[in-house]
């Protein structure tokens, strides 16, 4: 008899879900912010949203960079709220043809909780987090 996560394991191969694109499972209704949101609006933002971190755009969501808590976590402690943020430039990001395999690939090695989907022009498509993948795998193996 095979244990749950073997069977698991057998279902996911089976369905060939590590070929899967992140279009299939990405969100496309996180927020995206401005690079002229204050320390204050980011923080709201992210609590409204129960959300780790966004993508920075320009007006034409064309990316700029990410925020993560951890960065608003020492803006805020050494800096006004009412001052504007400051985002990591240099971003990880997928495309949305990336597999679910690249993905899970990239989540572990980077240790990131989210990445952010990427055209090729450089525009958002939209997020990819950890509990969006492990819901996908879930209904996609547990419900065949």
């Amino acid at each position: 008899m095979e244990t749950g996560h073997k069977l698991i394991e057998k279902k996911a191969n089976q369905a060939n879900l590590g070929n899967i694109p992140v279009s299939r499972f990405m969100r496309t209704d996180s927020p995206m912010l401005k690079n002229d949101y204050t320390i204050k609006s980011t923080i709201d933002t992210f609590r409204i949203h129960h959300i780790s971190g966004a993508p920075v755009t320009d007006f034409q969501d064309k990316i700029l960079g990410v925020i993560t808590e951890y960065d608003l976590l020492i803006q805020a402690a050494s800096r006004r709220l009412s001052d504007p943020i400051v985002y990591q430039s240099k971003i990880i990001s997928v495309s949305p043809k990336t597999t679910l395999k690249e993905v899970l690939v990239i989540f572990y090695k980077q240790k990131l909780k989210w990445l952010p989907v990427i055209s090729d022009e450089g525009f958002i498509q939209g997020v990819v987090s950890r509990i969006d993948m492990l819901n996908f795998i879930a209904t996609h193996c547990l419900n065949d």
